[in-house]
């Protein structure tokens, strides 16, 4: 393909500083945004701001996906590529797209929700993980956060660490494993500060937890090249994520 040609010519035998700073930019967006609610109870005069920063993770996510977005766009336009040019595939049916779809969510929950559950037991010593990421919000804002937070991520997250990153490490060490391994490593290491809570155990399980789904999503994604199916596949997982909390307005 065209794109991948210019990967490999401009990414060959090193890793360039735009990949570096993919593999950890979110993290420390995500440590920012939260900072910011905190300051901002803290001006507020609340008596717990970490606390009450917490439940407003979704917008901390939210802003960080809209810088996220428009500094993959930059990184592409510099290499003159576009954001679109990461989900290019050969057409495939409708049928076959939507089984594609399916089949990576069920394996997304299945790895994913195992994946809490067994490291919040090795770590945290309970099966059932922390509520921290469940607090009751006010009804606009859950309406809102159903909608921006899927769609926002989706289009930031994956294609940033496994559409953008994961090739160009590949192009630069020719080594595939190292190349999934590492994408997925920074996928999985943002979620230690999403959201922010400075409890080192819990900021382990976060990391820990999204690895093994990180890592296949990375394999797929080499196996198939495809990756608006994974990118349909993290907004439906997302989705549920966040109308867990509508379940806390009742």
């Amino acid at each position: 393909m065209k794109g991948e040609s210019r990967i490999h010519h401009g990414m060959r035998n090193r890793i360039h500083t735009k990949v570096i700073i993919s593999l950890f930019m979110r993290t420390i967006l995500f440590a920012l945004f939260g900072c910011i609610f905190v300051l901002y109870f803290f001006f507020e005069g609340h008596t717990s701001p970490l606390q009450a920063a917490e439940r407003w993770w979704p917008f901390q996510a939210i802003f960080a996906n809209v810088v996220t977005f428009f500094v993959l766009r930059l990184f592409m336009k510099n290499e003159g590529l576009t954001y679109q040019s990461l989900f290019c595939t050969q057409p495939r049916s409708i049928k076959k797209n939507v089984f594609e779809v399916l089949w990576l969510v069920l394996v997304g929950f299945i790895i994913g929700g195992a994946s809490l559950y067994i490291f919040s037991y090795l770590l945290l010593g309970s099966l059932i993980p922390p509520p921290i990421m469940f607090q009751e919000l006010p009804v606009w804002v859950v309406g809102v956060a159903v909608i921006l937070f899927p769609l926002s991520n989706a289009l930031a997250e994956t294609p940033l660490y496994i559409g953008y990153a994961l090739p160009r490490i590949y192009a630069a060490t020719r080594n595939i494993w190292l190349a999934v391994w590492l994408a997925g490593l920074g996928l999985a290491l943002q979620h230690i500060t999403l959201p922010l809570v400075f409890d080192v155990p819990y900021m382990i399980w976060r990391f820990l937890a999204f690895v093994p789904l990180a890592i296949v999503l990375g394999v797929i994604f080499t196996k198939t090249k495809r990756l608006l199916p994974i990118v349909i596949a993290h907004g439906i997982m997302d989705l549920q994520l966040v109308l867990q909390l509508i379940l806390l307005l009742q």
